[in-house]
């Protein structure tokens, strides 16, 4: 196990969107209760955003 395996900051555990949330990667909605991945994105400036992942649409690194 290394130290990404375990580092919470960048993906965290299985979770529900708020409404209205859209999955970066598919660019469709996610579902009120459909679970996803949530993580952190970073905006034009570099500053972190929250974002959703439909669970099969989430990178490869965000998999447990």
């Amino acid at each position: 196990m290394t130290k990404t395996d375990t580092d919470a900051s960048r993906w965290e555990y299985a979770t529900y969107a708020p409404k209205g949330e859209i999955c970066p990667s598919c660019l469709k909605p996610i579902k009120s209760l459909e679970a996803c991945r949530r993580g952190l994105m970073a905006r034009r400036d570099s500053s972190p955003i929250v974002a959703y992942w439909h669970s099969q649409c989430a990178p490869k690194e965000a998999a447990q």
